[in-house]
């Protein structure tokens, strides 16, 4: 663990590093500030990083541009950039020094005396802090919805709502902005990591970094491990099959040491750490989507080595973080539900007309099996027993997994329902289906016209009970992906971002524009699924 530097040291010397002598061309514009633009940005970051100063700037102060540089006049200190701004790296009059978000993304490797540099890195980085506190699939990331933070002119006391959040990016970030966050997901693993992510922000560097050495050094793995301390009798016989023997009886061990923890964010945190290992001891493939066996031999005490290790690695990284993040006060709340976004408004009753912004991001249409995918670590975490999980996928928005049944309900539904959605969606619905329905097609292909049909209705649903949150004239961010299929042989597209932006007008959003994005290639082990093109949809409650 990171004990060479103390928190204020460590931000100080951070600082400090990356400050840097104004060039010599921009020393006559003595009272504007200048605003050096991260090199590496896609196109529509760099339109999103113009819109975020401008923005901050307000409608008092002016923004140019001079010799590659940005420049503003503008009445309000320096300091409230170096703290907010996302895409920009150096802020300043006389010299340039760093911006809180840059310092927050040289983090991610760890800092320590030894391997200090002053140059700033020069690359995408978006695993820092807690954002790489879980390797779940389909998360978007974090500078773009702190830089939608900042467009969206969101007052500092205003909540912000992620009715879909995943692994909990949006409600991270706007309690890093010094905003309180409600949130909600019908995954259990999914609101478990949204907490921890999100609550940890609110620790001090210190705190957190005592806490975890004091808790690992206080855990004993040698206790009792029977299945029915852990597991019921169902799930212990489901996991057999996914695990070796040791390696179950080391992950009892290790949940019953993580269930002795008293404080409930270390505990969840501890939590986080196993589930990121889980994989790595079972014998599901390692990048696979599906729950797919393949035996590996297993070495006793594996589990348990790399969950420390894993907690080690997390505590390098996000201590850091947490010595370079501002403090904040008044201290923000944060609100994590499990529930449906369908079911927002009745889940968030008692804010409802009092949020201020809305940023997620939602599933794709039938792309990413998201309940599936992390099916062990639901059962080996006691989040969701196996006998429940068919129960819950089919409520899933954006879910591939139905039965016949709920095929054939989930078309009727559609067939009753379909005058509630734009044309252009029941076109290409009853396009698909006239294929697809055909008795010679497999079932994967015969359930996607009703999954589709269930996708969009439900998402009309979500944002219509979303938009009963907003306060007037509030702005709500969908971060949309677009997906595929292929219909007698030919390969056709699905417009999500298009269809989604005429689905939120019925919801009762008004529209105000799509800014498409340059899909920024993922590093998780999941981006081999995910989609090719993606979409800011941008409205006003």
């Amino acid at each position: 663990m990171q004990k060479e530097l103390t928190p204020s040291r460590l931000a100080k010397r951070l600082s400090e590093r990356f400050t840097s002598s104004m060039p010599l061309f921009l020393t006559s514009d003595e009272e504007a500030l200048k605003f050096e633009i991260k090199p590496y940005l896609q196109p529509f970051e760099q339109d999103l990083a113009v819109r975020e100063l401008i923005a901050l700037v307000g409608p008092e102060g002016r923004v140019f541009n001079k010799y590659g540089y940005h420049l503003a006049c503008t009445d309000k200190n320096e300091e409230v950039f170096r703290q907010r701004l996302t895409y920009w790296q150096r802020v300043g009059k006389s010299v340039l020094t760093p911006t809180v978000q840059k310092q927050l993304e040289f983090t991610q490797n760890g800092v320590n005396e030894s391997n200090g540099t002053n140059a700033l890195h020069r690359a995408r980085r978006l695993r820092y802090g807690p954002h790489g506190i879980h390797e779940y699939r389909g998360k978007f990331f974090p500078q773009l919805v702190r830089s939608l933070i900042n467009i969206s002119g969101v007052a500092d006391d205003g909540i912000i709502c992620d009715p879909m959040s995943g692994s909990g990016t949006t409600a991270c970030e706007a309690l890093a902005a010094g905003h309180s966050v409600v949130a909600a997901d019908l995954n259990p693993l999914s609101v478990l990591i949204t907490r921890v992510k999100a609550a940890l922000v609110l620790e001090s560097a210190d705190g957190f970094r005592l806490a975890v050495s004091r808790y690992i050094n206080a855990f004993e793995f040698d206790g009792p491990t029977a299945r029915n301390l852990v597991w019921s009798a169902s799930d212990f016989e489901y996991l057999q099959r996914w695990f070796a023997p040791a390696a179950l009886k080391d992950l009892a061990a290790a949940e019953l040491a993580i269930r002795a923890v008293r404080k409930p964010l270390y505990r969840d945190f501890f939590r986080v750490c196993l589930s990121n290992i889980i994989r790595s001891v079972s014998w599901q493939k390692d990048t696979d989507l599906r729950v797919r066996k393949e035996v590996k031999g297993y070495k006793p005490g594996t589990a348990i080595a790399r969950f420390i290790e894993e907690v080690q690695k997390q505590v390098d990284r996000i201590y850091p973080y947490l010595c370079v993040l501002p403090k904040l006060s008044p201290r923000p709340f944060l609100d994590v539900r499990q529930g449906d976004a369908i079911d927002a408004a009745a889940l968030f009753q008692e804010y409802s007309g009092r949020v201020g912004l809305l940023v997620t991001s939602p599933p794709y249409a039938t792309a990413l099996p998201y309940l599936d995918t992390d099916r062990l670590s639901l059962i080996v975490l006691g989040l969701l027993p196996r006998a429940r999980h068919g129960e819950l996928e089919a409520k899933m928005v954006g879910t591939r997994e139905v039965s016949e049944r709920e095929r054939a309900i989930a078309w009727e539904l559609y067939l009753h329902r379909r005058h509630e959605l734009p044309q252009d969606v029941t076109k290409l619905i009853e396009q698909i289906a006239d294929s697809n329905h055909q008795p010679e097609v497999g079932f994967r292909r015969r359930n996607l016209p009703a999954l589709l049909g269930k996708y969009f209705l439900d998402m009309l649903d979500a944002m219509r009970s979303a938009r009963m949150l907003m306060t007037r004239g509030a702005r709500g961010y969908y971060v949309v992906g677009n997906n595929s299929t292929t219909v007698d042989g030919e390969k056709v597209y699905i417009p999500t971002d298009n269809f989604l932006f005429e689905i939120g007008a019925k919801a009762g959003w008004k529209q105000e524009e799509r800014i498409p994005m340059d899909l920024i290639i993922s590093r998780d082990i999941f981006k081999e699924n995910r989609g090719s093109t993606e979409t800011i949809l941008s409205f006003r409650a």
